[in-house]
């Protein structure tokens, strides 16, 4: 079999449920460790990455 036979998928993307246990782990971890500020600005900027992540996923918006 050559190389050009051989079809590997990488599929490295996560699960929605995934997705949403890590965002909830990530916001925990900001709350616990960090001050007011540092969680509202953190978790604001992780819901942007964690949208861009499940819209590329979805491709819900172009």
């Amino acid at each position: 079999m050559s190389a050009s036979e051989h079809h590997h998928n990488d599929n490295n993307e996560l699960s929605t449920a995934q997705l949403i246990t890590l965002f909830c782990i990530f916001a925990f971890l900001l709350i616990w460790l960090g001050d007011t500020f540092t969680a509202i600005v953190g978790i604001i900027g992780e819901a942007i990455v964690f949208a861009v992540a499940y819209n590329e996923k979805h491709k819900l918006i172009d």
